[in-house]
């Protein structure tokens, strides 16, 4: 299985690797965003926005849990869902769980891809060829001297 994304240049002026994914809303639509790869990040976290295009059952986090990231503590609610990927062939890719959601509009702009999904792949980076790619059976890379 492959799943292709792209690097997606941001408000900001930065590019970033992106892989497009949808999420069955409440109302039984797709919405469909774009998911920062993030291979530092622990789990997967929703954009505030995206979460309140779906209009999920939510559950507060524990008390003294919270998102942290480099600037700083964020609130965050749970929301169990699938996420979607369309493989190259076409077809459904899907990753069920409970994942993090941003309550905070202000927190970022993209969904965040984290390890809990990202471990399911073998994740390719490379900014030089251009391509963002995750890999799961029956697809694999080889690494060669040019």
């Amino acid at each position: 299985m492959r799943i292709v994304g792209k690097w997606l240049l941001c408000d900001d002026g930065f590019t970033r690797p992106v892989v497009r994914a949808q999420i069955l809303g409440v109302s039984g639509q797709l919405h469909g965003d774009d998911f920062l790869v993030d291979s530092g990040a622990d789990r997967t976290v929703l954009s505030a926005t995206l979460l309140s295009q779906l209009q999920l059952p939510v559950t507060a986090r524990s008390r003294g849990t919270a998102l942290m990231g480099i600037a700083g503590t964020v609130d965050s609610v749970l929301v169990t869902a699938a996420i979607e990927f369309t493989r190259d062939d076409g077809g459904p890719a899907r990753v069920r769980g409970q994942y993090a959601a941003f309550t905070d509009p202000l927190a970022t702009d993209l969904s965040v891809l984290g390890r809990d999904v990202l471990d399911n792949f073998d994740v390719i980076l490379s900014r030089r060829r251009d391509e963002v790619l995750l890999l799961a059976p029956a697809h694999r890379y080889v690494v060669s001297r040019a």
